[in-house]
């Protein structure tokens, strides 16, 4: 593998960061500032350590090496350094007082000890498992160098820690074949003192020393930044155009072929990371974004160039597209926006299982595949994948097919990375397939809680939609108004949020808008306790039957009787034409006054009361024309209801409270009970049930009022009144603002949106659109 990982590029050790640890090969590092925690149980394989110098940034876990796994080491740790350098870590560290000398001891069944230290000189160059390191001369303490590293027949030079010195620049100049240099950069420019005094270097030291530089095909990265002043030194480095700076971080890896940098995650950050990455994952609740959140993710943390998400459909036994990315080819396409027309990949075919296809044999097995080479492979077919390879230009190699099982062990989806491109082996390995297990596993978990969440979110919306219809349909007056309510809400709350002038300050949400329908849907779900004799009473003496028609018998009665007189001359025939004239013109007055259409005056009130002094002669009794209760009901001043209907009429609003106040909403429809149970409330105070005042009343209350009184005014199914104008309603809607009930400012919205033109247009009557 022809590149240089970097373990560890700090100067400052923290719980995230490393100091000074470059990898060479399974065996081989310079400096030895963070090898346990970069690789942990692999810290094992480490035979040979090259030491710039005795720093203890630079020496520390070669102690912990040795300690670490003692009794599991076959090979002695070789450590090479200069005669100064093994001269203080024999004096200082592996003396038996700081530490043991292990240099002394030696290993279980060998006679060889578990560290040797080997001495190297200036310009001697070593080499072991074909990578050569030649030692350079370098400006800190003494006995430190730098090294210049070949492995593949390429190049990289390692200033070590180093102050001001224009020995590696000049080794540059004389060695065209070295195309990187790894140096040190430790602090601002403006701690030019404590850097000096220190023996490291700053931005400013690196101009001066780079300016002796006669090349232009250097690639130029930085380490040792002290991480206090990370941020500054990143600032003060961009003020130099010419030269472009990488900053090493742990888990970089410099290709030794292009010198590019590219990033190999260590374990904690992939701990970061997948804890990141949970609660991306738990705090998305969009099936369609989480689709891409959770492809774009495992991509990123296993490096893959492309991928391909698929659901399993149960009914059609398919996979179907999802989404696809390709980072090269600069594609992203997400299959819940736009139908591509993409066909998806049978899990069966002719009856039987579609074993040439990968990710249908990942899903029919709830298996894990690992493919190097999909051109190599002979086991599946890769004709679609080949094709669009050629089609594209294309070259998919790699392929980490991935099944996504839920809790319940069922194969739901299928993930499918491609080309990983963090080394040029290019490969999945065992590593990542551990990886993204886990993180495949929290992706189902997540799909799989979406689902469910979408699930009661729309058993929530049906339920409350099959509520409002059996209210409409209770009512064979008011069939749609609950349907029109929701609409006419959802479409002003819209407006609303869109406006730019009264209501720029306010925008609401997705869930905001949705909690307005639910509660335009739910505001008469207290008529369930309503009496349909009461709910829809069409006429004042409407009850188990129409008093009108009985009113009407008595009259017939009358006239009967009116005719017998007539016949036996106990009237004359003026009498009798003027006594049923009188008879019928009270039958019209009460057949007008019932419909109860118009505003009853005193005087109609006392001609009411005066009908009862008519008598008419039945069952051997003389009775009064209308009974007490039928000139009580007929007496009403305006529409159908008495006052004690009314007041049962007007206790649905407290029973829709009652009722919804009890059921558990989520936190984003917390606000539907208010909404829905205050929408005959008034800003005077004067409304029902609670008598809210101006300051109780949030704007969705005024804007499911608006809707319900609106819909209420122009709506062409109610018995009880007259189909009414655009302009008339909007002249009572003028008089209740006058009066103080509902929000002028709300209904001069209303006056010119969108939402009042959309509604009239679909729910209005041509005869009614006056303006």
């Amino acid at each position: 593998m022809s590149y240089i990982k970097i373990l560890g590029s700090s100067g400052t050790k923290t719980r995230t960061l490393g100091t000074t640890c470059f990898w060479l090969s399974d065996e081989i590092v310079i400096d030895a500032g963070n090898i346990i925690n970069a690789l942990d149980k692999d810290a094992l394989k480490i035979n040979h350590i090259f030491l710039t110098h005795a720093h203890l940034d630079h020496i520390s876990d070669i102690a912990f090496i040795l300690d670490s796994h003692f009794e599991n080491r076959t090979t002695p740790l070789c450590v090479y350094g200069t005669k100064e350098t093994i001269k203080i870590l024999k004096e200082n560290i592996f003396n038996n007082k700081i530490w043991p000398d292990f240099s002394a001891i030696k290993m279980l069944n060998s006679t060889e000890p578990i560290l040797k230290f080997v001495e190297i000189s200036l310009d001697e160059e070593i080499c072991v498992n074909n990578i050569k390191i030649k030692a350079i001369s370098a400006k800190h303490i003494e006995g430190s160098v730098g090294f210049v590293v070949t492995k593949d027949d390429k190049k990289a030079l390692i200033s070590g820690d180093t102050a001001v010195s224009y020995d590696a620049i000049e080794y540059l100049n004389q060695n065209p074949d070295i195309k990187i240099l790894i140096i040190e950069c430790s602090f601002p420019s403006r701690l030019q003192s404590l850097a000096t005094t220190s023996q490291h270097i700053t931005p400013k030291d690196l101009y001066s020393m780079l300016s002796r530089l006669k090349r232009k095909d250097i690639k130029i990265f930085l380490y040792h930044i002290k991480n206090e002043y990370l941020t500054e030194i990143k600032r003060e480095l961009r003020k130099v155009s010419k030269y472009k700076f990488h900053i090493l971080n742990d888990g970089d890896e410099i290709r030794l072929n292009d010198a590019t940098l590219s990033h190999q995650l260590r374990d904690t950050e992939i701990f970061d990371r997948i804890m990141d990455i949970n609660l991306k994952l738990s705090s998305e609740f969009d099936k369609s974004k989480l689709y891409g959140t959770i492809l774009t993710l495992l991509r990123e943390i296993t490096k893959s160039d492309a991928g391909t998400l698929y659901m399993v459909n149960k009914e059609k036994n398919t996979l179907e597209f999802k989404v696809v990315q390709n980072s090269t080819l600069n594609i992203f396409l997400d299959f819940g926006k736009n139908d591509l027309g993409w066909e998806p990949l049978q899990l069966y075919k002719d009856g039987k299982e579609n074993r040439s296809a990968v990710a249908a044999v990942c899903a029919l097995d709830a298996k894990m595949i690992n493919i190097q080479d999909i051109y190599s492979s002979k086991e599946y077919d890769f004709a679609g994948a080949k094709k669009f390879d050629t089609m594209n230009g294309y070259r998919t190699r790699s392929m980490l097919v991935v099944p996504l099982t839920n809790h319940e062990k069922d194969v739901i989806g299928v993930i499918q990375l491609i080309n990983k491109n963090d080394q040029s082996d290019g490969y999945f390995t065992k590593y990542d397939e551990k990886v993204i297990k886990a993180l495949s596993l929290q992706a189902a978990m997540a799909l799989t809680n979406t689902g469910l969440i979408e699930g009661l979110e729309l058993f929530m919306e049906s339920f409350v939609t099959a509520i409002a219809n059996a209210i409409d349909a209770k009512s064979r007056y008011t069939s749609t108004h609950i349907s029109k309510i929701a609409k006419l809400s959802v479409l002003i709350a819209q407006d609303i949020s869109n406006d730019t002038g009264i209501y720029k300050n306010v925008n609401y949400t997705k869930n905001d808008i949705k909690e307005i329908e639910l509660a335009a849907k739910l505001h008469d779900v207290g008529k369930i306790t309503t009496s349909e004799l009461v709910m829809d009473k069409p006429t004042k003496l409407q009850k188990l039957v129409e008093g009108f028609d009985i009113i009407r018998l008595r009259a017939q009665i009358i006239k009967r009787d009116l005719r017998i007189k007539l016949l036996t001359k106990s009237i004359s025939e003026y009498e009798y034409e003027n006594e049923l004239k009188l008879l019928n013109a009270d039958l019209e007055f009460i057949k007008i006054t019932n419909h109860g259409y118009e505003f009853l005056r005193d005087d109609e009130l006392v001609r009411i009361a005066g009908l009862a002094e008519r008598k008419f002669y039945m069952d051997g009794e003389t009775k009064n024309f209308l009974t007490d209760d039928e000139i009580y009901n007929l007496s009403v001043r305006v529409g159908t209801l008495t006052a004690e209907e009314r007041a049962i009429m007007n206790n649905h609003v407290q029973q829709t409270y009652d009722m919804l106040s009890i059921l558990p909403f989520p936190k984003k429809y917390s606000n539907v009970v208010h909404i829905a149970s205050n929408h005959h409330e008034k800003l005077n105070g004067k409304g029902y049930p609670n008598g809210l005042s101006a300051n109780e009343l949030v704007l969705e209350d005024r804007i499911l009022a608006l809707s319900d009184i609106f819909e209420a005014l122009t709506s062409a199914d109610r018995p009880y009144k007259k189909t009414k104008t655009i302009s008339e309603a909007f002249k009572i809607l003028d008089t209740l603002v006058k009066n103080g009930e509902i929000d002028g400012d709300l209904v001069e919205f209303f006056k010119t949106s969108r939402a009042f033109e959309i509604f009239c247009k679909t729910e209005l009557l041509p005869e009614q659109l006056d303006v």
